[in-house]
C-alpha cells in the first residue's frame, strides 16, 4: 500500500472523529485536514475531478434530514440543512475513493452492495448512538433504511469514480 494511501485512511478517519465529537464547532478543524490532505496529495487534479461524488452522498443526507430520518441538535442554526461539517466529511470520504478505498473499484457489485449495507449502516449507527444526530425511526428501522440506502450508494459512488477517472 502506498504511503499517501495511509495518510488518506488516518485524515478520513480523524475527519470522521472530529464530525462525530465536535460536530458544527470542528468545521474548521475539517476543513483545516481536508486542505493537508489536498496539499500532501500526488494525484491533486484528480481529487478535484471526483469532488462531484460528494455531491451525491451530500444530497442522500439532505434528503435524509428533510425526511427527518436524521435529526440534527437542535442548536444547529439551520436543523433542516446540511451542515457544513458533513459536507466536509463527505469530501474527505470521496478523496478515499482515489486513495485508500481505491481497492473497491475492483469487488462486484454485489460484494459493494454487502460491504455498504454492513459498514456505511454501522457509521451512521454509531453516529446516531454517539448523539450526533437522532431519528424519528427506531433502531431497527433506522438500520434497515440505512442497509438498503447503503447497500444502493456504495456500488454507485464506487461506479461513479470509475466513470470519472476514465
Amino acid at each position: 500500500m502506498k504511503l499517501f494511501s495511509v495518510i488518506n485512511f488516518v485524515i478520513f478517519q480523524l475527519c470522521w472523529f472530529i464530525a462525530a465529537t465536535y460536530q458544527e464547532s470542528g468545521a474548521l478543524m475539517l476543513l483545516v485536514l481536508l486542505c493537508i490532505h489536498f496539499v500532501l496529495s500526488p494525484s491533486k487534479k484528480v481529487d478535484l475531478e471526483i469532488l462531484p461524488i460528494a455531491l451525491v452522498g451530500i444530497v442522500v443526507d439532505q434528503l435524509l434530514i428533510s425526511l427527518q430520518i436524521l435529526q440534527l441538535p437542535q442548536g444547529d442554526e439551520t436543523p433542516l440543512m446540511i451542515p457544513f461539517w458533513l459536507i466536509f466529511l463527505w469530501c474527505s470520504l470521496t478523496w478515499c475513493f482515489n486513495h485508500s478505498l481505491k481497492w473497491l473499484n475492483k469487488l462486484s457489485v454485489y460484494k459493494l452492495s454487502a460491504l455498504g449495507a454492513v459498514f456505511g449502516t454501522l457509521s451512521y449507527y454509531i453516529a446516531l448512538q454517539l448523539n450526533v444526530f437522532t431519528s424519528v425511526l427506531s433502531p431497527m428501522y433506522f438500520i434497515l433504511i440505512m442497509a438498503i440506502i447503503w447497500g444502493c450508494l456504495l456500488p454507485f459512488l464506487t461506479r461513479m469514480h470509475v466513470f470519472i477517472l476514465k
